[in-house]
């Protein structure tokens, strides 16, 4: 498939089609000293690891990822810091993958005919195999891990399906949503 294409489909992970057809949730360390964080940085290594990791396939997406969530932390009072001791780090993955759809079948026909008993009614399925569609889900997924325990703290993920593109403008649109929707969650409110 050509890069373009797969580059649409990437993100377009995080613009899981139609209106607001993605699904965001998080999980948390009750344990995790949330009240303590100030300061962050990306870690790097977290995506060079994974072969179907889309982000390291597609740097540009990841890129415009981390442009968003700097963005949604700093709005919520969290510093980028490159050097020096930071409260965690951050990580960003991305995966597509194909899922299949059986569709209930459409119905039976039924016609009438004349035989040798009389008139009868005849059952047919015009439709011996049930229509099965393909669609792709998307799914990224960003975790804070605490630097001081190196434990994972939190995790956000959004998850949906994916939508076809006509313009970088509305794909980058789609991305900051999604991010925002993430990072809405962080830090938990912990009751």
């Amino acid at each position: 498939m050509p890069t373009r294409f797969w580059l649409f489909l990437i993100i377009a992970l995080l613009t899981l089609a139609g209106c607001s057809s993605y699904t965001v949730i998080s999980d948390y360390d009750n344990s995790a000293p949330f009240g303590n964080y100030k300061s962050y940085r990306w870690n790097e290594s977290g995506n060079k690891d994974g072969s179907d990791d889309m982000l390291v396939k597609y740097p540009l997406t990841f890129k415009h990822i981390k442009t968003a969530v700097n963005r949604e932390l700093a709005a919520k009072g969290f510093m980028l810091t490159e050097t020096g001791p930071v409260n965690f780090t951050l990580t960003a993955r991305a995966k597509v993958r194909e899922l299949m759809v059986v569709n209930p079948p459409v119905g039976f026909a039924y016609y009438s005919r004349w035989g040798r008993r009389g008139y009868t009614t005849v059952w047919h399925d015009p439709y011996p195999y049930p229509p099965v569609s393909y669609y792709e889900e998307g799914t990224l997924i960003i975790d804070v891990t605490d630097t001081k325990t190196g434990e994972l703290a939190w995790s956000g993920i959004a998850r949906g399906l994916l939508k076809d593109y006509n313009s970088s403008d509305k794909i980058h649109r789609e991305i900051d949503e999604v991010v925002k929707q993430i990072i809405a969650q962080f830090p938990p409110v912990i009751k």
